[in-house]
């Protein structure tokens, strides 16, 4: 019989040289596993969803990606309610995918495709931290858009009551899940360069009637869209013209204007299709329409590349059609 006394006292040798590397730091578990919390605000009628009958579904969320989900209970008069995801950061990124997901009613294991529906995410960042989250002239924001497909916006003002910013992250759930990835991932970097200070204070929803208008965020992403019933504008809104084709004037409106809506509200903007021959799309080309948006200039530079989005994929959809339509006939 071989002797395994030898292979045993190695084994038992390596343990402890692996025992010894970890304490020492050497086999530290990488930041990807470093423990974080993540919290945003969402309408009280997502968190709905989330939640499920029961709480099915946010079960269902907690067990396919290993985080832990909380949703605060919701206050009269608020339409939002806070969304607490902890633990490491791979489960926590992964948990806002599949949030996204279940959003949309979209399958689990199924990756985004092209006609995803977006979705805005709001992050609470700390103030002290916003600053690591954007980088240097933008480029840590630019940064994570290129690497994940998603639009990225950071408040200026902070929300009430709290040195909180909000971050609105907004794209499919494949999108969402790679930019919280790269977010947690700047945050629990800083974290370990300068822990929070003891002047952090933390968002807490009230209700709306106790909310004072000077404890309120200066006008920011976070803010309501501004109308043109508003009694003056913010400051820092500017407007842009673009023209759109009359026969895809529908694609962008939707049906009972839900596609136009969704798109007011990923951006933040103020988007107005102006009715063929207005005194406003005088000058304008008889086969398209006037679109004016009015926003902060990140925002109106979203609401544009969203239109045009989604204008190249009505195109490409109607060329497929009519591919298939050309095809049929010579058959």
């Amino acid at each position: 019989m071989p002797d395994n006394t030898n292979s045993a006292t190695a084994q038992s040798s390596k343990s402890t040289d692996e025992q010894k590397d970890t304490k020492d730091g050497k086999d530290a578990p990488p930041v990807a596993q470093s423990q974080i919390s993540m919290r945003c605000l969402i309408v009280t009628q997502d968190a709905s969803i989330i939640i499920g009958k029961g709480g099915s579904h946010v079960n269902e969320i907690r067990e396919k990606s290993g985080a832990k989900v909380a949703v605060s209970e919701s206050i009269p008069g608020n339409p939002e309610r806070i969304l607490n995801v902890s633990g490491p950061l791979d489960a926590v990124s992964k948990a806002f995918g599949l949030i996204v997901r279940r959003i949309n009613d979209e399958p689990f294991d199924v990756p985004s495709v092209p006609g995803s529906r977006a979705v805005t995410i709001k992050f609470m960042i700390p103030n002290s931290r916003m600053g690591s989250v954007i980088g240097r002239q933008g480029t840590k924001i630019k940064e994570i858009q290129d690497a994940s497909g998603a639009r990225l916006n950071a408040s200026e003002g902070m929300l009430p009551g709290s040195t909180e910013r909000v971050l609105s992250v907004a794209g499919v759930a494949d999108a969402i899940h790679i930019a919280t990835y790269y977010i947690g991932n700047i945050l629990i970097e800083a974290n370990e360069r300068a822990p929070h200070s003891s002047t952090h204070s933390s968002y807490r929803p009230s209700s709306s009637a106790s909310s004072s208008s000077s404890s309120r965020p200066r006008p920011s992403s976070y803010s309501t869209p501004y109308t043109p019933h508003s009694h003056g504008p913010p400051a820092q809104l500017q407007e842009q013209k673009i023209y759109i084709p009359n026969d895809l004037v529908g694609c962008i409106i939707g049906k009972g204007g839900s596609k136009i809506n969704e798109l007011r509200h990923l951006s933040v903007c103020n988007i107005k299709i102006m009715e063929p021959g207005a005194q406003n799309n005088a000058g304008g080309p008889e086969n398209e329409r006037l679109v004016v948006i009015t926003g902060q200039p990140a925002n109106i530079q979203m609401a544009v590349s969203m239109l045009y989005h989604r204008l190249e994929q009505e195109k490409q959809k109607q060329l497929s059609q009519t591919g298939t339509s050309s095809a049929s006939h010579v058959r």
